[in-house]
């Protein structure tokens, strides 16, 4: 008997050893699959075609920003910014629709992309923690919005046909999506096939090393910042153009989602590890949570707890303690 007891022990204690040594990514595809086994048995429209679109929508808008606050993380900092960008961006476009048609778009995007380099040059010049430098600089972002225009701003009708851009669909799917699509393959091709990705992440793996193999510290982390303002910009010119609509606080909730994207998809805190396929399919789960909770009504405060605790327990899973002596 203690011999087959012992056998089986043996045998659990190796199968949990090899679920331990799994990516972190495989982690994420699992909770996503279980989560849509449960929305599928809890409501019967949650795999209907409508719903599957709604879903897709909004992760695409979810995705551009997500992508861009991956290559913050990955230096082992932080964009808490994202939001104030988003929401900055939102009023430039709807400000300067009428004026400008399509030069709106190339407009916003740059002010999106300089308000990320401004995070990255005050991050790597004067050495503040990107935690704080990304709080004080969302505030700023958002009052500059006010003072643009402290009530919601409307698109105006002459210009709806210059937001097909964004509205309209190509070959049948939806130009959102196709966006979505676009800024994944972008970064990824970053972050995978071009020197200033794999700077980024060794920067973020091991800073002294990345140092004395020759990385300019303060390009990195500079360029990571303006790729976290490039991803944010181009995520507020999609959903104000999707509700046709900009407002001073419009992309306050992405803060939360773009980080909770980004680790629940095995991305790790500390740097250096993870990136921005992990990420796609952290979206890809809380774009199901947060269509599939609401399908089903979950109350919206529950589910802010719930987020909550699936981020914290994210992070405890691929925090790497090894590269931090005390845990602050």
């Amino acid at each position: 008997m203690n011999i087959k007891s012992n056998k089986k022990m043996s045998a659990g204690t190796r199968i949990l050893k090899k679920i331990a040594g799994l990516p972190a990514i495989a982690y994420a595809l699992g909770m996503l699959v279980i989560f849509i086994i449960i929305f599928s048995v809890g409501s019967s429209s949650f795999l209907n075609s409508y719903n599957i679109l709604t879903i897709g929508n909004s992760a695409a808008i979810l995705l551009a920003v997500a992508m861009g606050q991956v290559f913050a993380i990955l230096t082992g900092g932080i964009d808490l910014s994202v939001g104030g960008i988003m929401s900055l961006v939102s009023v430039v476009l709807m400000k300067t629709l009428e004026p400008l048609g399509f030069w709106a778009y190339p407009l916003s995007l740059g002010v999106g992309v300089l308000a990320g380099l401004f995070n990255g040059l005050v991050n790597a010049k004067f050495r503040i923690p990107s935690f704080i430098t990304t709080l004080g600089s969302n505030g700023i972002f958002i009052s500059i919005a006010y003072m643009i225009s402290i009530k919601p701003l409307s698109a105006p009708s002459s210009a709806y046909g210059v937001m097909d851009l964004i509205n309209g669909m190509t070959f049948g799917i939806r130009n959102i999506m196709l966006i979505g699509i676009i800024v994944f393959i972008l970064f990824l091709v970053i972050q995978r096939y071009t020197v200033t990705g794999r700077s980024i992440m060794l920067l973020g793996s091991n800073e002294k090393m990345s140092w004395l193999s020759g990385v300019d510290i303060f390009k990195m982390r500079t360029l990571a910042f303006t790729l976290s303002g490039l991803g944010a910009s181009i995520a507020g010119i999609m959903l104000a153009s999707n509700l046709y609509s900009g407002y001073p606080t419009l992309g306050t909730v992405y803060i939360l989602n773009s980080i909770a994207s980004v680790v629940i998809g095995g991305t790790a805190m500390t740097g250096g590890a993870g990136g921005v396929l992990n990420t796609l399919v952290g979206v890809l789960v809380m774009s199901v949570i947060n269509n599939g909770m609401n399908i089903i009504g979950i109350d919206v405060y529950a589910q802010q707890s719930f987020l909550g605790i699936l981020v914290i327990v994210a992070v405890a899973i691929s925090f790497d303690r090894s590269k931090l002596s005390v845990i602050k």
